[in-house]
């Protein structure tokens, strides 16, 4: 019997609702209605696939599925694909600068609609971010004539696309260990949703007027992703798409399916929207920036990483709007995206949407999927329901009543009518006990405290960045994160993160730590003269790095626990590869935990230094 046939029966009630699920094999047996410009959640999800991922490792994966017609299952796992883990997120929407804020505006529910912000010569109220004509070109080695002509778009995603990346841990040496089979260091796809470069027009505008000729920005947007793989010489995928709303979730399928076939061994999904001309400015519109990391969850528990919540399935295609009796094609989107997702729960996830962010984001454009997704991942995250203007929260279900972990299902609909489904689940085992770095700082503070013995041994802790200026205020920035309400990450996670996970620049600051309290005290008086600046040259004088004995030399001292020589050389510049040092370590400091951003120093990069409009 053909799915048709199957459905058929079923309805005139020859088959009953455990025969026609047995039979369908992972396809929905109900009929799902279309909404106007939104897709309802499935009515159940019944693929046997693989099981949920527990403590002692990651879910097992099969083959993708095929096209083929359904069969009846033999107790294998049909069509499930193994998970993906969201490992790292950074954010910022109307009236919350960073990721932190967004939570809390999130938690709230209240509306962001306001007047523009002070700088925009903009009209009529709007979900507006701020400060949009600033950027930090020297963070990244850009000209300052070219930061003015890029488009604030880019500039804005490449700031977040490297804020998500060092959430993940991923800048630094763990960026060069994700390697293809060939060995190809460097193999992250970037995967972007955005729409059209209004920047162009303001600039065509300008060129009109008295005086306004000059150098034009570019129109395109292709840069946009391949901007982040050029600075950081990524080998893997680049990719901006523009389905309208429903970008950042197609781009999400891409990315997924990239991961899957090995094009790449991580990939970073975002997407942002401006409104900078009069053009894009309707009722109700609004602006918003964001990416996530992912990595194939058997990929990230090998690394130590931390697991916001796991991708499942997804699904994209042209849905017509109104109800299609004779295709249902949203309806196929939504089987589609439950076969890769495998067994969950009896009922249906909560569906999040366009209008689960309005309150927040307005009518985002491209960024829309990226506000829908991540509201997703918090709530799976924390657990917790959110509040949804205009509508009751959303049921949350007892994971202790259900058959496994939450779920929850995205859906955007874009405006030419591409739709783009997902189903997200949160990473059980982070529910199930503390992280080991949090019960590592309980017992050390304790003994601390008591004036016991057997205090943690002393750790390397290294910052960098671009400039002295930089160095100090990214120290500052940690200084108030390991004093803030709270434990903070246990120290050896917290120096292997930084050690592992973050880039080295020219301005570097080292010290051995045995307690986070005394490092926040030297964090917080570090100012920009205490920085070892490698900027003018005096890099690896003894050009120890190009010597093939200095590998085996460095890792013999970290096998002695040489710390200070270890440092002493970094601070000379003589690169280390801290990620293949830390293979093999065990317990809580062989976790990468999420750490604040390095800071930026912005200024005003706009056309001919005028106004943002």
């Amino acid at each position: 019997m053909d799915e048709r046939e199957i459905l058929t029966r079923f309805r005139d009630g020859t088959l009953d609702r455990g025969q026609a699920m047995a039979l369908l094999a992972g396809v929905v047996p109900a009929a799902v209605p279309v909404a106007a410009g939104a897709l309802a959640a499935p009515a159940a999800a019944a693929a046997p696939a693989v099981p949920a991922a527990g403590p002692s490792g990651p879910a097992r994966a099969t083959a993708a599925p095929t096209p083929a017609a359904p069969a009846v299952p033999s107790g294998g796992e049909a069509g499930a694909v193994a998970p993906v883990a969201v490992v790292g997120m950074a954010l910022r929407q109307p009236q919350a600068p960073d990721t932190a804020a967004v939570w809390r505006q999130l938690r709230r529910g209240h509306c962001t609609a306001s007047a523009p912000p002070p700088g925009r010569a903009a009209t009529g109220t709007g979900h507006y971010l701020d400060a949009v004509q600033d950027f930090d070109a020297e963070f990244f080695g850009i000209d300052p004539a070219e930061a003015a002509l890029t488009d604030p778009q880019e500039r804005l995603f490449l700031e977040t696309a490297w804020e998500a990346l060092e959430d993940a841990g991923c800048t630094g040496s763990r960026l060069d260990a994700l390697r293809t089979d060939d060995g190809t260091p460097r193999s992250l796809g970037v995967y972007a949703g955005a729409g059209s470069g209004e920047y162009a027009l303001l600039a065509a505008a300008a060129a009109g007027e008295p005086g306004g000729s000059g150098p034009m920005p570019r129109s395109d947007t292709w840069s946009l992703a391949n901007r982040v793989s050029a600075l950081l010489r990524l080998t893997g995928p680049g990719l901006t798409l523009d389905t309208a709303e429903s970008s950042v979730l197609v781009a999400l399928h891409h990315a997924l399916a990239a991961l899957r076939r090995g094009e790449c061994r991580a990939a970073l999904v975002g997407g942002v929207r401006l409104l900078l001309h009069p053009s894009g400015r309707q009722p109700g519109a609004g602006e918003a920036v964001g990416a996530v990391v992912l990595k194939p969850l058997a990929r990230a528990l090998a690394d130590g990483d931390t697991v916001h919540c796991l991708i499942r399935g997804s699904a994209f295609g042209h849905v017509p709007a109104g109800p299609d009796a004779a295709c249902r094609p949203a309806e196929r989107l939504v089987r589609a995206a439950l076969r890769e997702s495998g067994p969950g729960t009896a009922a249906a996830p909560p569906v999040e949407d366009a209008a689960s962010v309005a309150a927040a984001v307005g009518d985002a454009g491209a960024a829309t999927g990226m506000a829908v997704l991540a509201r997703a991942v918090f709530r799976l995250r924390h657990g917790t329901p959110l509040p949804r203007p205009g509508r009751e929260p959303a049921e949350e279900p007892d994971p202790a009543a259900t058959a496994g972990p939450r779920r929850a299902a995205v859906c955007v609909r874009g405006a030419g009518g591409v739709e783009a489904y997902a189903v997200l689940e949160e990473y059980a085992p982070e529910r199930a006990a503390p992280p080991p770095q949090a019960a590592e700082t309980v017992r050390a503070r304790a003994r601390e405290r008591a004036g016991e013995p057997g205090g943690q041994e002393a750790e390397l802790v290294l910052l960098s960045a671009p400039t002295p200026a930089h160095l100090a205020a990214t120290a500052h920035r940690f200084a108030a994160f390991l004093t803030a309400p709270g434990p903070p990450p246990g120290l050896a996670a917290l120096a292997r993160s930084l050690r592992t996970g973050r880039a080295a620049m020219p301005c570097r600051y080292a010290a051995l730590a045995t307690d986070t309290d005394r490092l926040a005290r030297r964090l917080a008086g570090l100012a920009p003269e205490d920085a070892t600046d490698l900027r003018h040259g005096g890099a690896d004088p003894l050009r120890l790095g190009a010597v093939p004995e200095t590998r085996a030399y460095l890792a013999a001292l970290w096998a002695g626990r040489r710390l200070d020589q270890l440092r002493d050389l970094w601070l000379a510049g003589v690169d280390v590869d801290w990620a293949a040092l830390e293979q093999g370590r065990s317990g809580a400091g062989a976790v990468v935990v999420p750490l604040p951003p390095s800071a930026f120093l912005r200024s005003t990069h706009w056309l001919g230094g005028g106004p943002t409009r």
